[in-house]
């Protein structure tokens, strides 16, 4: 006859095999790398973005420098204002 012996969570992680700490860890660095992966991918598409567009505004207004630096400039805001939202998402999920 089997009995049903109710594990507490604190029991449950000292049964646990020091393999799933290994994993853990190991899914841990690639949230990590993928986070500043994200990072560097946003920051460089919304400057590239700002850029091209500022480029476009000026060819169409006559504006050369303006509308190109006022695009660089929106684009790297644009581009932190990602980051700091990433960011925000990593941190809710890391207390988790």
């Amino acid at each position: 006859m089997a009995v049903n012996k109710q594990v507490k969570p604190d029991e449950r992680e000292e049964q646990q095999p020091e393999q799933s700490k290994y994993v853990v860890e190991k899914n841990e660095a690639w949230r990590a790398f993928g986070l500043v992966s994200a990072i560097g991918i946003d920051l460089a598409i919304c400057t590239v973005g700002g850029t091209l567009l500022g480029q476009w505004l000026d060819g169409l207004l006559g504006t050369s420098p303006w509308m190109l630096l006022l695009g660089i400039l929106l684009g790297l805001t644009a581009g932190i204002y990602g980051i700091t939202k990433l960011i925000a998402v990593f941190n809710s999920d890391a207390k988790k």
